[in-house]
């Protein structure tokens, strides 16, 4: 019997639900391995070295992946999430959110054939989708399988270092839904339209290498390294601090933020305390922000010199001060 694209993910989410499969985000606590993946390993005599120091550090370097009589285009290396302490990938579901993110150096030597590295979620039906960075085409770019597409500005180079980040949630039309964060690029929420409406039960997460083989060079070689990887509640603005306990949910990217997940700038505003009203004057808002920069620079969020100029940039303002010839 041919089952069907819907019913065979209806089968097998039942079937993993039911053997208690499903496990959450935060039982995550090693990686599984997978340095030569079964069908895309053209070049089996490379010489791959794998660095695997999780969460910290992973690396895979292919060299001399080089052959006339490959037996596919490319090599690919994987590593998957895993609650099992490496034993067997976790298996996501598209009913729990998360946040996942990790820096990543990919290079080229030479950048052309493709090179390419980043997340891939892999699962029984079909590959899943991937966001990463490519060596040739300097993309940073989400697609392919269930994932909404996204394409950042093309500026990546060979050697450059990103931290790639997504998270996955449920919006305010409850629906899931995925940002893609680049450095400090985000992409607009975009929800889900395949069947599914999410994540297919049974997909596994991975960090993905891909380098295609170059039967003209014998050197043809690539290094990708994956370090600070971290997975765990959603966060959608990606400052640190998981969403449900976050007091200012919508931190501009790459901002400094203190324990609450709120910046200097969020916890003394110009126009006002947060308490609402205005300032008394233009000294009671300096001394907010001194009061302010003393307790991120005491929980080693900001340097002494970043301080400092914080707190000369605040003197500098118009803040707190009575309005000039009755402008407001």
């Amino acid at each position: 019997m041919k089952l069907s694209k819907v019913n065979a993910c209806v089968l097998l989410a039942g079937m993993l639900a039911a053997n208690g499969a499903w496990a959450q985000i935060s039982t995550i606590n090693s990686v599984v391995y997978t340095p030569r993946d079964s069908i895309f390993n053209g070049v089996p005599n490379s010489t791959l070295t794998v660095v695997s120091n999780y969460p910290t550090l992973i690396s895979f370097e292919d060299q001399n992946v080089s052959s006339t009589t490959a037996t596919s285009f490319a090599n690919r290396h994987y590593w998957a999430f895993s609650a099992d302490s490496g034993a067997t990938p976790f298996l996501f579901s598209n009913g729990e959110p998360f946040t996942v993110s990790m820096t990543l150096t990919l290079t080229g030597n030479p950048i052309t054939p493709r090179k390419e590295a980043g997340f891939q979620f892999r699962n029984p039906l079909n590959d899943g989708g991937s966001f990463i960075v490519n060596t040739d085409g300097h993309e940073v770019v989400a697609f392919g399988g269930f994932l909404p597409f996204y394409a950042f500005p093309k500026t990546f180079q060979s050697g450059d270092t990103v931290t790639l980040s997504m998270t996955y949630f449920l919006d305010a039309a409850g629906k899931w839904a995925i940002i893609y964060k680049a450095n400090c690029m985000t992409s607009p929420p975009l929800e889900f339209s395949n069947l599914e409406q999410g994540i297919i039960p049974g997909t596994s997460l991975t960090g993905y290498f891909q380098i295609v083989n170059d039967p003209n060079d014998p050197t043809n070689s690539g290094t990708a390294v994956f370090q600070n990887i971290k997975i765990g509640a959603q966060d959608t603005d990606f400052d640190g601090i998981p969403d449900s306990i976050d007091q200012c949910p919508n931190t501009p990217p790459c901002t400094v933020v203190d324990e609450t997940g709120c910046s200097l700038e969020e916890l003394v505003p110009c126009e006002g305390p947060r308490t609402g009203g205005k300032w008394k004057n233009h000294g009671a808002y300096v001394s907010a922000v001194a009061k302010t920069a003393n307790h991120f620079l005491a929980e080693g969020l900001i340097s002494a010199a970043e301080r400092a100029q914080i707190i000369m940039q605040a003197a500098q303002s118009d803040c707190g001060k009575p309005p000039i010839h009755g402008k407001p």
